[in-house]
């Protein structure tokens, strides 16, 4: 038998072998692994020997670490350098140095989800739906958001210029590029903003889920309860999220013990996660209304979520940010991490929070037209919630109701 033949026969039985072509394709996925390994070793020994400019071992897989990041295409994932990750716990704290801008990829734009109230975003007119154009003058192409992140930070005192673009959404309207010239300052940003009663209505702005959002609502609505409030407007309106954990124990706060809070699935079993309810909700007589609208994302959309689907909250307003995927801080060499996409996010009924061109975000029970809702954003109006359309709609909701099921019960059946 000559040598072609046996290469022959050995290919006919792998066709006919289910267990000889998987163990040919697993052969074929590995040889492929050692050519793309070659190719790396290759491209590095030819910078390292002819580049014009010496580029150290050490930079070149600093660099191409990076670049395996960035090659994946999710806007969320990035490999953060030390000052970064610094940045990264800093802002979770509630507390850092900046503008006071949450942001997000959107369509290949970097969009304002929210500008936080009082902040020197807010107080210069930054909108949500706002796309950064260029800081300083130099325009953001090719920079990622953690890049522009970090371009809005610096010292107390100092100047930022910032340029957007705004408008151009279809229906003819055209494109505005405003310029804003922002002071940075100490962010320091308490989750709740603005608390009080409304003809026996509590009302409470959650604006973040930094440290402590838990801890401070549920003083704020026992404090709202001493005050007479039998029933409660919930305000996640512009709320660009935050932490995961003050999100689940925000839930918990309203929720019975063992009800599903929300999901997540991954590739990984580490990355398939069931959160339920800790323990007794503390409320559970209270008719309670959520407001959202599209700056409500991430952590927000979990609470919004949870509370739609276990029937403790209407929700009004519109259609949620749709920010449904969970990153991971993976601490690496250098004093580096690595912020990665390892799960999407599900309602308790197993909707899918991320937002694509046709599904995603959470749909409120009440809807309010848009133009209501324009109106309820105007500087002067969305500072006084009994003037807000919004907010009079949800009085609307609750008034004349003394439990959750009579609240439930005027919602509008879908047809």
């Amino acid at each position: 038998m000559n040598r072609a033949f046996v290469a022959g026969a050995v290919l006919a039985a792998g066709l006919v072998s289910g267990g000889i072509l998987i163990q040919s394709g697993a052969w074929r996925e590995a040889s492929a692994a050692t050519g793309s390994a070659r190719l790396l070793d290759q491209v590095m020994a030819r910078i390292s020997q002819d580049y014009i400019d010496s580029v150290s071992t050490d930079d070149m897989y600093r660099r191409a670490a990076s670049g395996f990041v960035k090659e994946i295409d999710d806007p969320y994932s990035t490999l953060l350098t030390p000052d970064r990750y610094r940045r990264l716990r800093e802002s979770t704290s509630g507390r850092y140095a900046g503008v006071g801008i949450e942001l997000d990829m959107r369509g290949g734009f970097v969009t304002v989800i929210a500008p936080l109230a009082g902040t020197p975003a807010d107080s210069a007119g930054i909108k949500p739906g706002d796309r950064i154009a260029a800081v300083d003058g130099k325009p953001i192409i090719g920079m990622t958001m953690e890049d522009v992140q970090q371009a809005l930070r610096g010292p107390t005192g100092t100047k930022v210029r910032l340029t957007i673009e705004r408008g151009g959404g279809g229906g003819g309207g055209g494109t505005d590029k405003p310029t804003f010239t922002l002071t940075r300052r100490i962010i320091v940003y308490h989750p709740v903003q603005r608390a009080e009663v409304l003809n026996s209505i509590g009302f409470v702005e959650l604006a973040t889920f930094s440290e402590r959002a838990a801890s401070e609502l549920r003083r704020t609505i026992d404090s709202l309860r001493a005050r007479g409030a039998r029933s409660l407007i919930l305000d996640l309106r512009e709320n660009p999220g935050g932490l995961l954990e003050q999100g689940i124990s925000v839930a918990d706060l309203f929720l019975d013990q063992g009800q599903t809070i929300a999901s997540t699935r991954g590739r990984t079993p580490d990355a398939d996660h069931e959160f339920e309810d800790d323990t007794p909700q503390l409320w559970p007589a209270m008719p309670i209304v959520a407001l959202v609208d599209s700056g409500t994302a991430s952590a927000a959309e979990i609470v919004a979520g949870a509370l739609q689907d276990n029937k403790r909250a209407v929700l009004v307003g519109s259609r949620t940010y749709g920010k449904g995927s969970a990153q991971s801080i993976f601490p690496v060499a250098g004093g580096r991490a690595l912020k990665l996409t390892t799960a999407r996010w599900f309602t308790p009924d197993g909707k899918t929070i991320q937002r694509d061109s046709t599904t995603g975000g959470i749909a409120p029970d009440i809807v309010v037209n848009r133009e209501e809702a324009a109106k309820a954003n105007a500087p002067v109006v969305f500072r006084i919630p009994a003037l807000d359309p919004v907010v009079q709609r949800a009085v609307d909701m609750l008034q004349g109701v003394s439990t959750p099921e009579q609240l439930s019960a005027r919602v509008p059946r879908q047809k």
